[in-house]
């Protein structure tokens, strides 16, 4: 049997309201950051949830800690953390506006972006990150390489559950768009919106998105 994954987008926070590169940081969830987690939980309700993950950054946690608790899940009372699901990082740009690392990175590639999104679009994910690396004065940004190792640990996590499992992991936007383009069917996902899903068939160490940038199961 297949095991189904359900990605979720933390709710926003105050840096997603000002578009600052968030990553490895941390701002809180915002009052609307709240709802999202609480709106996302109420589409939750009908699945029988086995496991359910975040990464170890605090607005994953707290994203995935309300919808547990909204749920009153009788064999769940907190996410299981793990450092594989964290945001992309992004180096020195951390906190900056998106409109700065876009600047720099899209400058390597012989042209000028004002928007991470608008970077993705022309190069592609994998190559946008890789010219944000390059970019980053102190080249600390994750490339594709790393992300992909990332995504090598997130898959065999996953195929070492028993067979069958439905599993939620709250996680981050660029991370989400990054796994989307591995395993998808489009050469282009766009960032999904805060407290979206995205949902994964994983099949031995084979995964497929059949569901992305949606507000239902």
């Amino acid at each position: 049997m297949a095991t189904t994954v359900y990605f979720i987008r933390h709710g926003e926070t105050y840096f997603n309201r000002f578009a600052r590169l968030q990553g490895w940081s941390d701002t809180p969830l915002t009052a609307k950051g709240h709802d999202d987690a609480v709106k996302i939980a109420k589409v939750l309700v009908p699945l029988k949830i086995d496991y359910f993950f975040s990464s170890d950054l605090k607005r994953a946690i707290d994203t995935a800690q309300i919808i547990i608790d909204q749920l009153k899940l009788p064999n769940i009372s907190h996410p299981t953390q793990e450092k594989c699901f964290r945001e992309v990082f992004y180096g020195s740009f951390e906190g900056h506006s998106n409109e700065e690392g876009a600047i720099w990175a899209s400058c390597l590639g012989g042209k000028r972006f004002r928007r991470i999104g608008d970077l993705v679009a022309e190069f592609g994910v994998k190559k946008a990150h890789d010219l944000l690396k390059q970019a980053d004065p102190a080249h600390l940004a994750e490339d594709s390489a790393e992300l992909d190792h990332r995504v090598k640990q997130m898959l065999d996590l996953f195929v070492s559950l028993p067979s069958g499992s439905n599993v939620v992991v709250a996680s981050h936007g660029s991370i989400i768009q990054y796994l989307a383009t591995v395993f998808g069917d489009l050469d282009q996902y766009e960032n999904p919106a805060n407290g979206a899903l995205m949902k994964l068939i994983i099949e031995d160490h084979n995964a497929r998105v059949v569901g992305y940038n949606q507000f239902a199961i």
